[in-house]
């Protein structure tokens, strides 16, 4: 029994706890495979193999730009949220989502590169490891991507629900952790 003194406490959000469960669940994935990742990278003799193209770090630094200029952006819409500019979301949802366009395009590229260059899937464990982990990603930026024109479509009214700020979000933490998982793996596979 609460006595008339005690404080009432606040419900917990369970989306917001919701999507923490989900995040550390990725975090999880994601560490298990850059666990693997660097078991089999520092199990040979040399890294790339002799023959195989090394990885872009020049197209890979400017990706990495680009996913935190969206991630900024999404910070952008945030703020916007906080002085109920409903214009200012959609502006920095969309802008966030064009730049995680952007950054899955560039991925493209790059998968194309080192595909013409002799880096395939199949065949060396230099070439499965990477399109593995990056294609995982590629699939959570894709994911995050979707997510964030839907936000930007649904926001066409002149003020900020509270649906929709929740929405934006839980979008953004998500958002953010795509970006820092790419961080990770661009410092691990193309800087180390």
């Amino acid at each position: 029994m609460r006595g008339a003194d005690q404080p009432v406490l606040p419900a917990q959000d369970n989306a917001h706890f919701a999507t923490l469960i989900f995040l550390m669940a990725g975090v999880m994935l994601f560490a298990g495979l850059v666990g693997g990742y660097l078991t089999l990278r520092y199990a040979g003799p040399g890294w790339p193999p002799p023959g195989l193209p090394p990885l872009p770090k020049g197209l890979a630094g400017f990706n990495t730009l680009v996913i935190a200029l969206s991630s900024l952006s999404l910070v952008r819409a945030l703020l916007a949220v906080r002085r109920l500019d409903a214009r200012g979301l959609r502006r920095g949802l969309a802008l966030a989502c064009l730049l995680g366009v952007l950054f899955l395009l560039l991925q493209a590229v790059q998968w194309s590169r080192l595909l013409a260059g002799g880096l395939s899937f199949a065949g060396t464990t230099y070439g499965t490891t990477f399109y593995f982990l990056t294609g995982v990603h590629a699939v959570h930026a894709t994911a995050g991507v979707v997510w964030l024109l839907v936000l930007a479509w649904r926001q066409r009214e002149p003020w900020v629900s509270d649906g929709h700020r929740k929405q934006a979000e839980l979008c953004a933490m998500y958002w953010h952790f795509v970006g820092l998982v790419w961080l990770g793996l661009y410092v691990v596979m193309y800087l180390l």
